[in-house]
């Protein structure tokens, strides 16, 4: 059954109630709230709970504080925006920059059950225990923020872009043809391999040339990379960035994640990353293999070495005491 405009009224008044004493540093029952509301309209508490974590999915995509306690929950009715807006427009809270709302949220999570495999489950889990949607887009993830996620200092990934060029008008088929190689355990021709400015074991590296990433081979050109479109692919996702740093552990047969430091950073510098790039600090890997005759790209994905962010970056703020 549809909820009524008084009863989504109630939830609205009580929701905001619950972050007026939340903000000013106070506790309360949400279970009895929930409970209290359920008595008065006749509904079960665990329907104004769910209404709750629609309200913050508002409050979210308004880059507003929230609840603690309540993540966001988006699939809601027009009529709860409707009322919600309404409120905000008599009532408006005060505005907290958004990395300061992603800290407060961060630091109220404990252990995080990891449910998923492969290298990026800890980002899923942690997006997941947020309340952040499934995002394929090149949208960033938390108001405005591009979060990585990322066990152990190894190279952190930045963005993943095609070349600008290949040399001699070649194609992205005409470079794998030549470049591969046959993977015999895997009965199929592939180039996995990971280079910066010093040559890794196939031959290749990079080089800045003014305003161009040169990729070599055994001296020879194969493809680069204007510096504009590398900006605009850091700018595109990169312009304010979690970097969020976990350990794991196990419980029973469960895996979970703890967050131990956050390093937040904003405004990427082009200029820096070509000077990072020259010094060696930033690699470009290579992710393609052949299947069933066609050429699979999984990526010309551009990392950058963990202790070498805060040179990308003009600002930046880090926090970890409050995880300990």
């Amino acid at each position: 059954m549809g909820w009524s405009e008084e009863e989504v009224k109630g939830a609205v008044e009580a929701y905001f109630n619950l972050l007026e004493i939340q903000s000013s540093g106070g506790s309360v029952n949400k279970a009895e709230i929930y409970r209290n509301l359920g008595e008065k309209f006749g509904r079960s508490p665990k329907s104004f709970e769910r209404k709750f974590q629609n309200i913050s999915a508002i409050l979210y995509e308004q880059h507003l504080p929230y609840c603690d306690g309540l993540k966001p929950f988006h699939n809601y009715q027009r009529l709860l925006k409707l009322i919600v807006l309404d409120h905000l427009d008599r009532s408006p809270i005060p505005a907290v920059e958004p990395h300061k709302i992603l800290f407060s949220k961060l630091q109220g999570l404990g252990p995080i059950k990891v449910s998923s495999k492969g290298s990026g489950r800890f980002g899923l889990a942690l997006e997941q225990a947020l309340g952040i949607k499934a995002n394929s887009s090149k949208e960033a993830d938390f108001m405005g923020i591009e979060l990585k996620t990322k066990k152990g200092k190894t190279l952190q990934t930045l963005f993943s872009r095609i070349p600008t060029r290949y040399e001699n008008g070649a194609n992205k088929n005409d470079f794998f043809n030549e470049h591969s190689s046959y993977d015999q355990k895997k009965s199929r021709n592939s180039l996995y391999t990971s280079f910066s400015s010093n040559p890794d074991t196939l031959g290749f590296n990079l080089n800045v040339n003014g305003h161009l990433v040169e990729v070599f081979r055994h001296g020879n050109k194969v493809m680069e990379y204007d510096a504009e479109q590398l900006e605009e692919a850091l700018l595109s996702k990169h312009s304010q960035t979690a970097f969020i740093a976990v350990n794991s552990f196990k419980k029973g047969d469960a895996e979970y994640c703890v967050i131990e430091s956050v390093r937040y950073c904003k405004w990427p510098s082009i200029l820096r990353f070509l000077k990072l790039v020259q010094a060696g600090d930033i690699y470009l890997d290579f992710t393609l293999s052949e299947k069933q005759g066609k050429i699979k790209d999984h990526g010309f994905l551009w990392r950058i070495r963990s202790d070498s962010l805060e040179t990308l970056y003009l600002s930046m703020e880090t926090i970890t005491d409050e995880f300990r």
